[in-house]
C-alpha cells in the first residue's frame, strides 16, 4: 500500500488546516474581503471604525447601535 500515489488522510487534513488559516489570516487583515478596493469600501470600513472608536466624536455605544439590511426591494422567499 506504501507504493500509491494518492495523499494520506493526513496530509489532506494538514494541508486543508494550513490553508484555512492562511485564509483567516488574509481575512484578518481585510474586513471586507470579497469586496474591491474602491471608495464603497473605505466609506464603509471608516464609518464603522469612527462610530466603534471610544472617545471619537462619532462613537455610538454598543447597545445603541442598530443595524438595518436592505435587498434593494428584492423579496426572499422564507
Amino acid at each position: 500500500m506504501k507504493d500509491r500515489m494518492y495523499p494520506s488522510l493526513w496530509t489532506v487534513l494538514v494541508a486543508s488546516l494550513a490553508l484555512a488559516c492562511v485564509h483567516l489570516a488574509a481575512a484578518a487583515d481585510d474586513p471586507l474581503p470579497s469586496w474591491h478596493d474602491g471608495a464603497t469600501e473605505r466609506a464603509i470600513v471608516d464609518f464603522v471604525q469612527r462610530v466603534t472608536t471610544p472617545g471619537g466624536k462619532d462613537f455610538v455605544p454598543a447597545p445603541e447601535r442598530i443595524a438595518a439590511f436592505d435587498n434593494d426591494g428584492t423579496l426572499w422567499a422564507e
